[in-house]
């Protein structure tokens, strides 16, 4: 019937894993619960109790493999047919979560319930994390349904086995960013329906400003990177990648670089702050873009020859 998927990393999820058996119990279905950590060295008292929770199955990976190559992996050791790939740092509402899931199962092969995050404020050193996901994660269903595979997430999404072994999860990111847009994109060239339902989970893992923001332009240096996002239409599906792209075409790349190059510090500032701007910050991820492929550029013209 259902088998529940846990990637996990430096993450306390037993509540999680005991809310989940909890209400497949109540829903008198079989189902297992499968968490593999990802050679996190942060509690592991409290998650090497999970096997005690019913139908939990606790794995530990040797060596930290990354996010990508985890769910793959789950999802090779998964008994059954339907699939719920959820986060580690994610806590739910109430006792219809699994329920309401259920009651769509069959309605496309790929289902999000969505995620969000508390409507109060985080200390002022975890507000840019917080701000980007109030206002650019935590969306509708009916907003999501409108291009359903751009912005794809899997952290609370349910999809049949099969689809996941057609398209697994790219492995070539061991580190942050874009795993979940590769995914879209290869649902969408093969025409999977994606269906967005109001079905969301708490996230609770808000990193620090100063963490989350390294994570991101770790994502944006993705473009120069992944031989993946050659690909004019993958680009397409990323904002940040398309306005590269047309600012290089009209040749004003070297003008945001050193925009940003001369703004930087008072950028940062504010990102930082209590009362982070979410232009600026995007306006900090493209600056940081257009300065890191000049800098690529120019350091490739002053190689040696051989």
């Amino acid at each position: 019937m259902l088998s529940i998927l846990i990637p996990e990393y430096n993450c306390d999820c037993t509540r999680l894993v005991r809310d989940l058996a909890d209400q497949c119990l109540q829903e008198k279905i079989d189902y297992e619960i499968l968490v593999l950590d990802d050679a996190s060295p942060d509690f592991p008292k409290e998650n090497h109790a999970l096997p005690s929770i019913h139908g939990c199955l606790l794995s530990i990976n040797n060596a930290n493999i990354g996010l990508a190559r985890s769910r793959n992996r789950l999802v090779q050791m998964a008994r059954f047919e339907w699939l719920l790939i959820l986060d580690s740092d994610l806590q739910v509402f109430d006792n219809q979560f699994i329920k309401r899931y259920l009651d769509v199962l069959g309605k496309a092969p790929v289902i999000s319930g969505g995620v969000v995050c508390s409507k109060e404020k985080p200390e002022a050193a975890r507000m840019l994390r917080w701000k980007y996901s109030r206002k650019r994660e935590s969306l509708s269903a009916e907003v999501h349904n409108r291009n359903p595979w751009r912005s794809f997430f899997s952290s609370n999404i349910l999809m049949e086995k099969s689809v996941n072994e057609r398209i697994p999860y790219d492995e070539q990111f061991q580190d942050y960013g874009h795993e979940d847009t590769i995914m879209g994109y290869r649902l969408k060239s093969l025409g999977i329906r994606v269906l967005y339902i109001d079905n969301p989970l708490l996230h609770l893992g808000m990193d620090l400003s100063d963490r989350y923001l390294a994570k991101s332009l770790m994502a944006v240096e993705k473009y120069l990177d992944a031989p993946v996002f050659k690909s004019d239409e993958l680009v397409l599906e990323v904002k940040i990648f398309r306005v590269y792209r047309m600012l290089k075409k009209m040749r004003l790349d070297g003008l945001v670089a050193w925009k940003f190059r001369i703004l930087k510090k008072m950028l940062h500032k504010n990102l930082m702050g209590s009362h982070p701007n979410l232009f600026l910050f995007d306006f900090y991820r493209l600056g940081h873009l257009c300065q890191e492929a000049r800098s690529r550029s120019l350091d490739s013209t002053h190689l040696p020859r051989t």
